[in-house]
């Protein structure tokens, strides 16, 4: 972020609004936990109507960094992965103001859809234009990731490809746009198995998966993945989209049950649901994920949506019907007129 142009204005705020991302081909692992720079590439879409709205206002009053979400005030002690993404600007502005930031989202936290993705990228870019900043969509995407990783794939529109990079500092590794939105007007539905928190963090529970006698081998076969999932997403061939998603996730999951101590996402009802996706997507073009949580993502083409809605009402559990989403987006002041 070196040539990186800033203009501090006289009224410290901004407010954005980013998508939660489901990966096709899975983010596991970490080559630097500090910078949440991963062992390699992974691709995801947005889901347009997952989403997290957070206003920043830098402010001399305030002696620290404070965030709330939904009306709750996070912890001090939690906000360590906030405060590299507020620091990283102050320090290439000069502000010397904390930063205050009022987050909403539309969806259940912690619970293996993407809130910290989401999360951290709204965050990063409505702290950013209240700064000032211009950043470019890779620096913000980067500026993003010291939050959660995956956040750097709610920045750019559509299907996007996190770049793992090889560089020691991070300044290669963002995310950037394969496909927009319409590419391919495929149906997504997130079904939400479970409300509660998972038992343990995606950053713990990718450390812990390390231990598995079988990281090696994942770690190999992880890493083909994303280029095998993009090609089926550039080709929009439904039956290898299929194959990527299943097995990717399926792999992510057996090596979560076979670390020390092992770790299990699923739920009945998420077996459930995923065993009836896996015997329908031999005859129709339906195919579904699992993230680090019990709940589960389907995606199916317009000719099989009526059968697969049908199967998801019956299945008596809430769900979101939605799209594949667009990029960050960003409201400078006045609050109501948008900077793009």
């Amino acid at each position: 972020m070196s040539d990186t142009q800033h203009n501090i204005p006289n009224e410290l705020k901004a407010t954005a609004k980013a998508h939660a991302n489901i990966a096709v081909a899975k983010y596991w692992g970490k080559r630097n936990s500090d910078l949440n720079l991963p062992f390699f590439d992974s691709v995801s879409f947005n889901v347009e109507d997952l989403t997290t709205e957070t206003t920043a206002v830098w402010n001399e009053d305030d002696f620290r960094d404070a965030l709330s979400i939904n009306g709750w005030q996070v912890p001090e002690h939690t906000l360590g992965r906030l405060t590299r993404i507020l620091n990283t600007i102050r320090s290439l502005t000069g502000i010397t103001k904390r930063c205050i930031l009022s987050s909403k989202n539309n969806f259940p936290l912690s619970t293996g859809l993407a809130s910290s993705a989401s999360g951290y990228a709204a965050a990063a870019a409505a702290a950013a234009a209240a700064a000032g900043l211009e950043l470019s969509e890779s620096e913000l995407s980067s500026l993003a990731r010291l939050g959660s990783g995956s956040a750097a794939r709610s920045i750019p529109a559509g299907w996007t490809r996190w770049h793992a990079g090889n560089l020691e500092d991070g300044s290669d590794s963002h995310a950037v746009s394969i496909a927009p939105p319409d590419h391919w007007p495929l149906h997504v539905f997130v079904i939400q198995v479970s409300e509660g928190p998972k038992s343990i963090s995606s950053s713990e529970a990718m450390q812990q998966c390390q231990s598995s006698p079988y990281w090696p081998t994942y770690l190999q076969q992880a890493s083909q993945a994303a280029d095998f999932a993009q090609n089926a997403i550039l080709q929009r061939d439904f039956a290898a989209l299929t194959e990527a998603m299943h097995t990717n996730a399926l792999q992510l999951h057996a090596l979560a049950m076979t670390c020390n101590p092992p770790i299990c996402f699923f739920a009945p009802k998420s077996i459930e649901i995923l065993q009836h996706i896996l015997r329908a997507s031999r005859g129709i073009q339906v195919c579904c994920t699992l993230d680090a949580g019990a709940n589960v993502v389907v995606l199916c083409e317009e000719t099989a949506y009526p059968f697969v809605k049908n199967d998801i009402i019956a299945f008596g559990l809430p769900f979101v019907q939605s799209r594949i989403g667009g990029g960050v987006t960003v409201q400078a002041k006045p609050p109501h007129l948008s900077s793009e």
